[in-house]
């Protein structure tokens, strides 16, 4: 499942404080209320235009933390905001960039 199939979104829900996204994965909520990390798998084992969307619900900013020496928008991390945060990734099939972020 690509997480587009049938054109719907695989959602998932996420108790925990650390989580690495799936090839699986579509949407992706974060309802912990203590910080929280979220790593990106490698940019080299998704295909490029792969999109995850990942919401923050609760108290605790989520920092998302891609592969390795890997970037968003050339930073080490992106921190999403507690609460009301969301970020949309994209990979280029050599990097990872925001779509929206708050």
């Amino acid at each position: 499942m690509s997480g587009m199939d049938n054109t719907s979104f695989t959602v998932r829900t996420v108790t925990g404080t650390t989580d690495t996204l799936l090839q699986t994965d579509s949407v992706v909520i974060y309802t912990n209320t203590a910080a929280k990390t979220c790593n990106l798998p490698a940019v080299a084992s998704v295909p490029p235009g792969r999109r995850y969307v990942v919401i923050n619900t609760a108290t605790g900013a989520i920092t998302v933390d891609p592969a390795g020496a890997e970037t968003i928008n050339g930073a080490a991390t992106l921190a999403v905001t507690a609460s009301t945060g969301r970020a949309d990734f994209v990979s280029t099939g050599t990097a990872w960039f925001t779509i929206t972020a708050s």
